[in-house]
């Protein structure tokens, strides 16, 4: 029997919606599938983004002191491979220096120095209010950094600044090449602790360092000092004085050719414990009035190179030295010297003096020359004389020791015989050389 028609039309009609149906089926699913897939990969990129987000505010929160900086492939702050250089930016393999710090400038690919000196300062409380240098060198400084940054000089009100903080400071001036004369340019700034010069601090046609760091009682240590030009420097009177925590000075660099005063040098340089002025060219001199009164602590002193035939004032040359056991100026001709008052005044150590090489102008003053030498046991002055018949007070009272040696012009010693203890012997010594 055949099948009917209408029952064959069922079941193709029947097989399509069931296609159709399964049809219908995978679309959906295929659907879901896209659709799941599609939120994954969102949630990822979602999950991405958030995460590069998270990581470059970071980055951001990162912050490096000069001298480092955040490489590209970092989190970690590097140290800048070029010495002095402020900020640089690159890899962890290799960086490039964009800014040098203050005081140094980038040339040639490295951070050279561009400052004349590099000064140390102590403020003792906040907002502190000091002088860095005298007024007047305002006008030849180019560039002044003050803490690691640029100062504009219009801040720079009559040589002063207001730090914030209390604490050390690091100050860099550059002066340019018109200087004359240095006197009084630290003059009293006590806040000064350490200086340092360098080759761009041009001092050739500087005449005069009168007082250049006079009362500079905190100033430790001058470094350095060969990078002055001192070439045509006529006046280093007072140069030093009362820089009383100074322990020692280099000034082995010193061209004093042409100086005519030293008067008050190191006049209380109370820590100095010894000075060598060997390479000191003094064909010029005329003054060294009290050059190294004051300097309590100076055990040893080299002044052998001193030519002082030009010399006329050598008043209180060792006044107060009371650490000297010896002192050799068997070079010095005091010809031409007037004033020779209290040259070893309270030179308390001093066992032994032989300046039998002095043969003084006859009007030169002579009172007060051992005044307090009360360890003296020898001393010739056998090259001493005078033609007024007038006392010399040399010695103080009864301060010499009881017991000692004197080797003296006989017309000499009637000047001073009441001074001299009766337990001395005393040497007769007629001819001068």
């Amino acid at each position: 029997m055949e099948d009917s028609p209408i029952i064959n039309n069922s079941l193709k009609e029947f097989s399509e919606r069931e296609t159709l149906k399964d049809l219908d089926e995978k679309k959906c699913c295929t659907k879901k599938v896209i659709i799941i897939s599609s939120s994954i990969i969102g949630g990822i990129v979602i999950a991405g983004l958030i995460t590069f987000i998270i990581l470059v505010l970071k980055r951001e929160e990162i912050t490096c002191e000069p001298g480092y900086f955040l490489p590209d492939d970092s989190r970690e702050c590097k140290k800048c491979s070029l010495e002095q250089c402020r900020t640089c930016h690159g890899t962890t393999e290799s960086d490039q220096c964009t800014e040098c710090f203050v005081g140094f400038i980038y040339q040639n690919e490295i951070c050279d120095i561009e400052h004349s000196i590099k000064g140390i300062y102590e403020t003792y409380e906040d907002e502190e209010t000091i002088r860095l240098l005298h007024y007047m060198y305002k006008s030849n400084i180019i560039t002044l950094g003050i803490d690691g940054e640029k100062i504009n000089l219009t801040e720079f009100n009559e040589g002063q600044f207001t730090f914030d903080k209390k604490g050390n400071h690091t100050v860099y001036i550059l002066f340019d090449d018109k200087l004359e004369y240095l006197n009084d340019i630290f003059y009293q700034i006590e806040h000064l602790t350490e200086i340092n010069f360098t080759y761009l601090f041009d001092t050739s046609k500087v005449t005069t360092f009168h007082y250049m760091f006079w009362g500079c009682k905190n100033l430790k240590s001058i470094n350095n000092l060969h990078y002055l030009n001192t070439e045509n420097v006529e006046i280093m009177s007072g140069m030093f004085h009362s820089c009383q925590s100074l322990t020692s000075l280099d000034l082995s660099g010193f061209n004093t050719q042409n100086v005519t005063s030293m008067l008050t040098m190191f006049n209380y340089c109370s820590s100095l414990k010894s000075l060598d002025l060997s390479n000191f060219n003094t064909k010029k001199l005329k003054s060294m009035s009290n050059m190294f009164e004051g300097c309590y602590n100076l055990t040893s002193i080299n002044l052998k190179s001193f030519d002082t035939k030009n010399v006329y004032n050598i008043d209180y040359l060792f006044d107060n030295c009371y650490s000297l056991t010896s002192i050799d100026l068997s070079n010095f001709n005091i010809s031409n010297v007037i004033y020779m008052k209290g040259i070893f005044d309270n030179c308390r150590s001093l066992t032994s003096i032989d300046i039998s090489n002095f043969i003084n102008n006859n009007d030169a003053q002579m009172e007060y020359m051992f005044f307090g030498c009360n360890s003296l046991t020898y001393l010739d002055i056998s090259g001493l004389h005078s033609d007024d018949n007038i006392t010399i007070r040399m010695f103080y009272n009864e301060s010499l020791p009881k017991q000692g040696k004197i080797i003296v012009n006989e017309d000499f010693i009637e000047l001073i015989r009441n001074q001299i203890p009766s337990g001395w012997e005393i040497v007769y010594k007629n001819e001068f050389i």
